[in-house]
């Protein structure tokens, strides 16, 4: 890719890259997730439990958007709903033992995915390529 290429190849690129990946993490997978419900997931773990409105702010979508997903994703048997002690109006939202399990599969696959797309990528590539996301991230968050 020439040095000064323009955000519609980025754009490109990036599109196909994710789409690409996310069919592969996903390959033999009985449970139909999307990549928001498996961000989602991710996010739960990440965090232990939590409550819709840090899942939704986390997302970007509304509280409404995240209670279908919680819901989807308990009907599957990913999460449960558990009823705050202190206050009983508030449900936490954990990972049950088949979403950690899920989890724990996908992460195995993204690590052998990773792996084989990189075996032929120098070390130091991978670490510049790091970085310049690292600065890219960093500049959203601080906007």
């Amino acid at each position: 890719m020439e040095k000064n290429c323009d955000m519609r190849e980025l754009d490109k690129i990036s599109y196909e890259l994710h789409k690409k990946l996310f069919a592969q993490i996903t390959e033999g997978i009985d449970i139909p997730v999307t990549n928001t419900q498996i961000y989602m997931l991710f996010y739960i773990r990440a965090h232990g439990e939590c409550m819709v409105s840090e899942i939704a702010n986390y997302l970007g979508v509304t509280l409404g958007a995240v209670t279908s997903l919680v819901d989807r994703l308990h009907d599957f048997g990913l999460v449960n709903r558990v009823r705050s002690e202190i206050d009983r109006r508030l449900v936490i939202i954990k990972l049950s033992e088949k979403g950690e399990e899920l989890l724990r599969k996908i992460d195995i696959k993204r690590k052998e995915i990773f792996d084989y797309y990189t075996k032929d990528i120098d070390k130091k590539e991978i670490i510049y390529l790091s970085s310049i996301m690292e600065k890219i991230v960093m500049k959203i968050l601080n906007s």
